[in-house]
């Protein structure tokens, strides 16, 4: 059944065209006639939104692709913390990849994550999936390269591969992944309910990562090259450290845990290397000690 809103549909449309030509007055005009004829409340605070974000980032000004960059790092991070409205949020998305495409995507000095993050949202999952690879060689601890190409398999059907990859950015960052980026809904899920939990976005999200291995949704590969940077991070860890919070409990632990996980399936001959772990493990959280040791499979023959 057509509503009287409905009648008056036109005027988002309009607004949306001139804010993709880059009419914003125009466009903030016309969303301003629609609340004021509607009296919807969302588009009164998209409105403002829109007005605030255009004051702050200003899309006519993007002369070099690292702006670019920056601008849409920020409104992706405003949109997962429930900063703006996904009407705004996809807005000024569908701009960037516009802007991206007419200033940027021949540019050959431009970054390889640019490219490859830029290439994903346009959906040209093959050259995305070029540049994020390249960019992770040159900068192998990116977890914004691995949650973008983690996207891509997910786009190709190759889940096992992004879950491989999702492991990994659990382990070495958890706390600077959003929901999106976990793709798959079990994880989104159980991060939920652990924040309910914890009341703390940083603790649910180091906590994921062992609930997530009891429940074996991870996938660790053979990896040298990321072993050694966790084994790296784990004993900067121990070194730094004095007094954990819970995050930083958690997130030691889960750096433990890998380091014992591979040892045991992948380097087969590291017993020491394991009791270390484990030993450390039991000091940081008993409880979850318990349960790990409970879970913890025998290694392959």
């Amino acid at each position: 059944m057509a509503t009287l809103w409905d009648q008056f549909d036109f005027l988002l449309k309009e607004a949306e065209s001139a804010f993709a030509d880059m009419r914003f007055d125009e466009a903030l005009a016309k969303w301003e006639e629609y609340y004021r004829i509607t009296a919807r409340v969302e588009y009164s605070q998209i409105y403002n939104e829109i007005r605030r974000l255009l004051q702050e980032l200003d899309p006519r000004n993007i002369e070099y692709a690292d702006v670019l960059l920056a601008q849409f790092r920020k409104i992706r991070r405003r949109f997962f913390e429930r900063q703006i409205h996904k009407y705004t949020y996809d807005l000024f998305l569908e701009l960037l990849k516009k802007i991206y495409s007419e200033r940027f995507q021949r540019q050959e000095d431009a970054s390889l994550l640019l490219h490859g993050v830029f290439h994903c949202l346009l959906r040209d999952y093959p050259a995305a999936e070029v540049f994020l690879k390249k960019h992770l060689e040159k900068d192998f601890s990116s977890v914004e390269a691995r949650a973008f190409l983690g996207h891509v398999y997910m786009q190709t059907d190759r889940q096992r591969e992004a879950i491989a990859l999702l492991t990994q950015n659990l382990f070495l960052a958890a706390d600077q992944l959003y929901e999106d980026d976990m793709y798959l809904s079990q994880f989104k899920l159980l991060f939920g309910r652990l924040f309910t939990q914890t009341g703390r976005r940083d603790a649910a999200l180091w906590r994921l990562v062992f609930e997530a291995w009891y429940r074996n949704f991870l996938v660790i590969e053979e990896d040298p090259k990321f072993f050694k940077l966790m084994v790296q991070k784990e004993q900067n860890e121990r070194i730094i450290r004095v007094k954990y919070t819970a995050a930083e409990r958690y997130r030691h632990f889960a750096r433990c845990l890998f380091v014992a996980e591979y040892a045991r399936f992948v380097l087969k001959n590291k017993a020491g290397l394991i009791e270390d772990q484990e030993a450390y493990m039991e000091k940081l959280d008993p409880a979850l000690f318990v349960r790990y040791r409970r879970k913890r499979k025998p290694p392959k023959k």
